[in-house]
């Protein structure tokens, strides 16, 4: 066995092989293992006629990339122009204003809920029409602080996620591996990834580290028998690797 990590990416498709990738020009033996893939809403055309009535709202949070992609799909950019946008993260706001949106903010530093309902123009909603854009499934805390907050909140799936299979070569690899590392995209990543895998393997991947968005997925997974679960504070690349590369340096974690 080696004593290189094994490193689970579970963030999806394009993005998800992007750090992969990253990851392996660290040296790092890395595994691309979403357990969903991305796809548009099965009514599209219901969705996309639910979200012009919708529009305009006070405040419209999209809570991913995806998202962005998918609403620019739905109705085009344009149609958000009278709406202030909040998403998680600079890369996510520089592919929204890319596909034309306008008004759009995001947190300086993490991206995660609590970052975002920690912006000012999310703490003063009493009386707002706020919209979530997400995925089935995702960031219920923000709607359910929004709620508490005295916003009118709607909610709508505009991309759902679709289990896929696991890599052929996950078992093997996990069994190989002095410790693995899992890079948690988001709590639906981790619950995907247990419900995936054989529990031999779960239970290799639960004795190693976890590195969360934040505290709250650290938490939830630790409560789930994850043994090592470390912050990074965001999901983006950026957070993932820094976080990354502090964890290896660690030797009691080995």
């Amino acid at each position: 066995m080696s004593a290189t990590p094994l490193v689970l990416v579970t963030r999806t498709e394009s993005a998800g092989e992007d750090l992969t990738d990253k990851v392996s020009a660290t040296g790092k033996d890395a595994l691309h293992c979403a357990p969903f893939a991305l796809e548009p809403p099965e009514h599209a055309d219901e969705v996309a006629s639910q979200l012009e009535a919708m529009l305009p709202a006070d405040l419209v949070i999209i809570t991913s990339q995806e998202g962005v992609r998918r609403s620019a799909e739905l109705v085009g950019a344009e149609r958000f122009a009278r709406s202030l946008v909040v998403v998680p993260g600079e890369g996510t706001a520089r592919l929204a204003r890319e596909l034309g949106f306008a008004n759009v903010i995001y947190p300086s530093r993490h991206g995660t809920s609590e970052a975002m309902l920690a912006l000012p123009e999310l703490r003063e909603v009493d009386g707002l029409n706020v919209l979530i854009l997400a995925a089935e499934g995702g960031r219920g805390l923000m709607g359910r602080v929004l709620e508490d907050r005295g916003a009118a909140v709607d909610r709508i799936h505009v991309y759902r996620r679709i289990r896929q299979a696991m890599p052929a070569e996950l078992a093997d690899k996990v069994g190989a591996a002095e410790w693995v590392i899992t890079l948690a995209a988001s709590w639906e990543a981790v619950a995907g990834l247990c419900e995936a895998v054989a529990d031999d393997v779960l239970e290799q991947i639960k004795a190693g580290a976890l590195v969360a968005p934040s505290r709250r997925v650290a938490e939830r997974a630790a409560s789930i028998g994850f043994a090592h679960c470390t912050i990074a504070g965001g999901a983006d690349d950026e957070a993932m690797l820094r976080e990354l590369h502090r964890l290896t340096t660690r030797d009691e974690l080995r």
